[in-house]
């Protein structure tokens, strides 16, 4: 694997990675979002450190990819039955 190094700040800390030079461009928005998330937290909520804000983004993040991964499966569930309409129909 062709692994480059990169730093991301994360909530004013620098992180070193080894990555895919493919995967860069993500991981560095994914910081940036994240950053994005502690700002906006920290505007509108009291907090005391830094690891509030970070909890409170990681539970904003883990709770949209869990709703995400609940509306592909039922959409994985939905298109599986209209297919099975579908040939059944065809097979007629």
């Amino acid at each position: 694997m062709n692994e480059i190094p990169i730093t991301v700040n994360i909530c004013e800390r620098p992180y070193k990675l080894m990555v895919d030079p493919a995967d860069e461009p993500l991981i560095r928005e994914a910081a940036r979002k994240i950053n994005e998330g502690l700002r906006a937290y920290a505007q509108n909520y009291a907090f005391k450190d830094n690891q509030d804000l970070l909890s409170m983004v990681a539970l904003q993040y883990t709770l949209n990819s869990l709703k995400n991964e609940r509306g592909l499966a039922y959409r994985d569930r939905d298109l599986i039955e209209k297919l099975g309409q579908i040939d059944r129909t065809l097979s007629m």
